[in-house]
């Protein structure tokens, strides 16, 4: 791998964990608060956002047979911290 690549792909790795993480200010202040101030809009978009692109992920991945692994990471974490949003977001009423 050329010093371009490795370049590349510790910036896809850092973005992965920046993207997947995004979620964790918000997850603690609604933690603490009790409050998430986020719709159900936003819920539903997350939602099919993430496991919408981790299958296109997988299934792009099983047809080349190069597996993306900072991606399901990215995604896997992003839609647990959605999920406890979500969850608080039902549970707080807010």
């Amino acid at each position: 791998m050329t010093s371009v690549g490795i370049a590349c792909w510790i910036m896809g790795i850092l973005s992965a964990i920046s993207f997947a993480f995004n979620l964790y200010p918000q997850y603690r202040k609604a933690k603490k608060t009790h409050e998430t101030g986020l719709t159900y809009g936003f819920f539903a978009l997350a939602f099919m956002g993430n496991i919408g692109a981790a299958i296109f992920v997988l299934y792009t991945n099983l047809q080349t047979g190069d597996f993306q692994w900072p991606l399901y990471g990215n995604y896997g974490t992003a839609t647990y911290f959605t999920t406890r949003l979500f969850i608080m977001r039902i549970k707080f009423g807010k």
